[in-house]
C-alpha cells in the first residue's frame, strides 16, 4: 500500500514523504533506520495497480486452506520451527493470493506480530475460525493440534457444502433444459407450423391461434426476454446487499418446499459442527457464538445464533435458548438436554453434527427421486398442451393434402 507521511529529524526539520509499505511495521523501520522521528501517515486510497491485481487473483478455496492447515500441522508435530513451515508452504505453494498473503503473514511474524494476529489480517484469505483456533493453540502451546482440529472441521464444512450444492444442482440443470426446450419449440418450431397453416388457408381452432399468437409476440419482442432476466439478476443482487432484505430472503429460504429442508439440515450440521469443535477446544458458549455470528453468511442462521447468545448470556441454559428459537426440531433439542444434563454437551453436539450430515447425504439422494416425478408431470403437461393444440390442424392439413 501507498503510505504519505510526516516526520521530523533530528535537527527539528520536518519532512514529508511517500513511499511503498506492505504493512505498518514497514514502515516504522524505515523511518527508524533514517533516523527520523514519525508524526503523522496516512494510507492512499487511490486506486493502484496493486488493488487491480489483488481483485485478478482467484479467491481462495477451502480446500487450499484445508491443505495448509494439514501441512502447516505435520512441519510443526514433526519440529519445524513456525518461521521456517511458512516459508517453505509459501514457496511451494501454486496458489498466488495465498503465496501473497503468506508473504505478509512471515513478514509481520518477524516484525514481532503473534501468528493469529499475522493471520487476522487477511480475513479474506484465512476464515475466522482459523483466526479463533489458531489464538487458542497459542495460549495452550499446542498449535499443531489445533490447526489439525481446524483441517478437520473445514474438510467437514466443506462435505456439508459440496452436498447442498450437488442436491440443488439437479432442479437448477432440469429447470434450464425444460426452459431450453420449450424455447425452441416456441420460437422455431411453431413458427414454421404455422407459416404452413397459413399458406395452407386452414381454419385454426382458439387454442392454436392462443399458442401461434404467444409465439409470434415472444418473436418479434425476443430482447425482452434476456433484458427481464438480466433484471431480475441485478434485482437479486440489490436486494441481497441490503441486509434486511437479505435476511427476509434467507428465512423464505428455509421455508421452500424441497430446498427448504436441504437448506435447513446443511445449517444445522454447520452449526453443530462449529459449537462442538469450539467447546472442544474450551472456549466458552458465549466467546463460541460471538464467533459464529461473525462466520456464518446466512442472515437467518446468524439471527438464530444471536438469539441464543444473549439468552445463554443471561443465564438460560443452551435448552431452553435453542427451544425459544422454534429453529430446532424436538431430536436435536432433546440431545442438547441429554449434553447438559451430563456434562457432555460437546460430545453429543458432536453426535448431532454427525446426525444431520448423515440426513443431509439422504437428503442429497433423494431430491432426484422426489423431483423426478414433478419435473416428468411439468414437462408432460406443457408438451400435451402444445401436441392438443396442432394435432388438430395437423390432422386437417393432412386431410387437405390427401384429398
Amino acid at each position: 500500500m501507498i503510505i504519505t507521511y510526516s516526520a521530523i529529524t533530528t535537527d527539528g526539520t520536518v519532512v514529508r514523504k511517500r513511499g511503498e509499505f506492505r504493512r505498518i511495521h514497514e514502515l516504522l523501520d524505515s523511518v527508524a533506520s533514517e533516523g527520523l522521528i514519525l508524526l503523522d501517515y496516512s494510507k492512499d486510497n487511490a486506486f493502484n495497480r496493486d488493488k487491480l491485481s489483488d481483485m485478478l487473483l482467484p479467491a481462495i478455496k477451502r480446500v487450499d486452506i484445508i491443505e495448509f492447515c494439514e501441512s502447516m500441522s505435520s512441519m510443526l508435530e514433526g519440529g519445524l520451527p513456525l518461521l521456517e513451515s511458512l516459508e517453505t508452504l509459501r514457496d511451494t505453494t501454486r496458489v498466488k493470493r495465498l503465496r501473497k498473503a503468506l508473504d505478509m503473514v512471515i513478514s509481520d511474524i518477524s516484525g514481532g506480530e503473534s501468528f493469529s494476529g499475522a493471520l487476522a489480517v487477511h480475513p479474506n484469505v484465512f476464515p475466522d475460525i482459523m483466526v479463533f483456533l489458531t489464538r487458542i493453540g497459542e495460549e495452550t502451546g499446542n498449535l499443531q493440534g489445533t490447526l489439525k482440529d481446524t483441517a478437520y472441521h473445514l474438510k467437514r464444512v466443506d462435505d456439508i457444502v459440496s452436498n447442498t450444492k450437488r442436491a440443488l444442482a439437479y432442479p437448477i440443470f432440469v429447470f434450464i433444459s425444460m426452459t431450453a426446450v420449450l424455447f425452441f419449440w416456441i420460437l422455431y418450431v411453431l413458427p414454421k407450423l404455422a407459416s404452413v397453416f397459413k399458406d395452407m388457408n386452414l381454419e385454426l381452432p382458439l387454442i392454436t391461434r392462443t399458442v401461434m399468437s404467444v409465439s409470434a409476440a415472444m418473436r418479434t419482442y425476443w430482447y425482452t426476454m434476456p433484458l427481464a432476466l438480466v433484471a431480475c439478476i441485478v434485482a437479486f443482487v440489490l436486494a441481497r446487499k441490503n441486509s434486511n432484505t437479505r435476511l427476509v430472503l434467507d428465512r423464505i429460504g428455509y421455508r421452500l418446499p424441497v430446498a427448504g429442508r436441504v437448506a435447513k439440515a446443511s445449517s444445522l450440521a454447520i452449526f453443530f459442527a462449529y459449537m462442538s469443535m469450539m467447546l472442544g477446544s474450551g472456549l466458552t458458549l458465549t466467546r463460541s457464538f460471538e464467533v459464529m455470528e461473525k462466520t456464518f453468511r446466512n442472515l437467518a442462521l446468524r439471527e438464530v445464533v444471536g438469539r441464543i447468545k444473549d439468552m445463554t448470556s443471561s443465564g438460560f441454559s443452551l435448552f431452553d435458548a435453542c427451544k425459544n428459537t422454534r429453529f430446532f426440531d424436538l431430536f436435536a433439542l432433546q440431545i442438547i438436554k441429554v449434553g447438559e444434563t451430563t456434562g457432555r454437551l460437546d460430545d453429543r453436539l458432536k453426535y448431532l453434527a454427525d446426525t444431520y450430515q448423515e440426513k443431509l447425504e439422504r437428503l442429497v439422494d433423494m431430491v432426484g427421486k422426489m423431483l423426478e416425478p414433478m419435473v416428468l408431470g411439468i414437462a408432460g403437461g406443457l408438451f400435451i398442451f402444445i401436441i392438443i393444440s396442432l394435432i388438430g390442424p395437423v390432422y386437417d392439413l393432412i386431410s387437405k393434402v390427401g384429398g
